[in-house]
């Protein structure tokens, strides 16, 4: 940085006591104005990266401990096929038919929102329930709350899966042994939320995936209070990291 600036200093002072000529004069001015353009540059960047760097990495904070919920797949799926819609084998035939079921509010496409953001889904569609996306947007009120209670910021939990068809469970179970063919997850009801991570807001336009213990423990107190008060059914699955949570109408 010195020896640029020195170089700048240089070329300003040469031409500064050496007259130019008219043709040379223009190019000059080119040259100084790029030099200096490059002195800011190195001035400016190295601080900038570094706060984007700090901003943007992936972080742990203490050790994430949940609360461990037990009620298992037949409670689950109690309340799946009581109040969801009616499975479906292949994919292909959920796409045809999933905008009549919008239409017919059976189903609501979920988006992201700032309480909570839906990760790729590779085994699942952004599909649930109408009673299930209110229980997703209950929670996220609460959680958010519990933040500013406690005055740790901006961030919002991860859904990691939704409504899914047999053919998507099926593709699950090839990779996960421990999916379920017969899960709550095919009737729209049901959906999960991870619990390794959390995805914290430093700036609005960003988003940055950090395990946050203290976050979490909100996020599950959350879910406990909406257990304890008979809006949901949850059994937390240790091997995929997630809430696995059913709605109660």
């Amino acid at each position: 940085m010195k020896t640029i600036w020195n170089q700048l200093v240089a070329v300003i002072t040469f031409f500064k006591n050496h007259r130019l000529k008219e043709q040379y004069r223009k190019p000059f001015r080119l040259m100084a104005i790029g030099l200096l353009l490059i002195l800011l540059f190195t001035l400016v960047y190295p601080p900038i990266s570094n706060f984007y760097r700090h901003l943007t990495q992936a972080k742990g904070y203490g050790k994430i401990k949940v609360d461990w919920y037990r009620d298992l797949n037949p409670v689950h799926l109690k309340y799946a096929k009581a109040n969801g819609i009616k499975p479906y084998k292949k994919n292909k035939d959920f796409h045809n038919e999933v905008h009549l079921l919008v239409k017919n509010d059976q189903l609501v496409r979920v988006n992201n929102t700032r309480n909570y953001t839906v990760k790729r889904l590779t085994h699942s569609h952004p599909y649930l329930t109408p009673d299930a996306v209110d229980l997703l947007d209950d929670l996220g009120k609460r959680f958010r709350k519990k933040l500013k209670q406690n005055e740790l910021g901006s961030y919002a939990y991860q859904v990691s899966s939704l409504l899914r068809t047999e053919e998507s469970q099926k593709g699950l179970s090839r990779s996960n042994r421990n999916a379920s063919p017969n899960t709550s997850h095919l009737y729209g009801t049901t959906f999960d939320i991870a619990y390794n991570n959390v995805v914290k807001k430093p700036l609005p336009w960003m988003k940055v995936e950090v395990a946050d213990a203290r976050v979490i423990k909100l996020l599950s107190e959350a879910i406990g209070e909406l257990r304890s008060e008979g809006r949901c059914v949850v059994v937390t699955e240790k091997h995929e990291t997630c809430f696995h949570i059913t709605v109660v109408p």
